[in-house]
């Protein structure tokens, strides 16, 4: 049960500095909400996925990134000056998900 309640926790920190560079750029509602869900439920994937060779302060990173993609496609025709942003984003709070996981639920 711990557990459950600091992967819920680091999933609400995660998705609330994820949307910070998003508000900065007047994003709409939609995108908001689907990149606070995204990473609101990115430490549940990240903590369940096996990587072979992949080091644990990578996983994190390296999943985010891959997986943050689809949205940047998908959000970047409308939002062009989000895409950079998005992609930074993703990887430092892939590597804070990452750190996070290692050493509190270790």
């Amino acid at each position: 049960m711990r557990e459950y309640l600091l992967i819920i926790l680091i999933g609400l920190v995660a998705a609330f500095v994820g949307i910070i560079p998003l508000l900065k750029r007047r994003v709409d509602r939609y995108t908001l909400f689907s990149v606070f869900l995204f990473y609101f439920l990115m430490p549940v994937v990240v903590y369940r996925i096996k990587l072979p060779g992949v080091n644990w302060w990578l996983l994190g990173p390296l999943v985010t990134f891959i997986l943050v993609l689809p949205i940047v496609v998908a959000q970047g025709r409308g939002y062009k000056k989000c895409i950079f942003p998005m992609l930074l984003t993703s990887i430092g709070i892939g590597f804070f998900i990452a750190v996070m996981g290692h050493f509190l639920l270790a």
